[in-house]
């Protein structure tokens, strides 16, 4: 809104991101497990699984999913997100973001560093309101790899717009292209 205060410090910023990642991993987890269940899969996985101790490794349950650890670096290029995660080392996700300079100042600290779930990576157009009107975020997908991995997730760069006509309920707009 107009006129709102700084109202969120950097590691703020970096705990909503790390917490919506998590989330949102977890989200894609628990699809796939249903998706895994109602194919009959997951049976099947269950039947090759070698009984890994790591929890990563269950194709039967999802595992624990630690907050992001989310490192913000000035992006010398381009914005962007350096991110993948494998559960089986059962380290937190690492997501690294690349920002643009004004990004503290513009997006952390006016609390703009979530929208919609989505973590913000740079707001490429402003509302009049000086809302976040079209960012750049990640596409997160995550889903159980029967190979080696076992749970995995891992993200793209992309762009979104976003619809404000609920000011605390604010959507994104599917993804409207590629950021890289």
């Amino acid at each position: 809104m107009a006129g709102t205060a700084v109202v969120m410090t950097v590691r703020q910023a970096r705990e909503a991101i790390g917490e919506a990642v998590r989330a949102r991993i977890v989200e894609l987890f628990e699809a796939d497990l249903a998706r895994m269940r109602r194919s009959g899969t997951d049976r099947v996985y269950a039947r090759l699984w070698r009984g890994s101790e790591l929890p990563g490794h269950n194709p039967l349950a999802v595992p624990p999913v630690p907050t992001a650890l989310v490192v913000t670096d000035p992006a010398r290029s381009a914005p962007g997100v350096v991110f993948t995660w494998k559960s089986e080392h059962q380290d937190p996700p690492y997501f690294r973001i690349n920002t643009p300079p004004a990004w503290t100042s513009r997006v952390a600290h006016r609390d703009h560093a979530v929208v919609a779930g989505s973590p913000v990576t740079a707001v490429l157009e402003w509302d009049t309101d000086r809302r976040p009107l079209t960012i750049q975020t990640v596409q997160l997908h995550g889903h159980f790899d029967s190979s080696i991995h076992g749970w995995r997730a891992w993200s793209y760069d992309v762009v979104r717009r976003v619809d404000w006509s609920d000011p605390q309920a604010p959507r994104l707009f599917e993804a409207a292209q590629s950021a890289g």
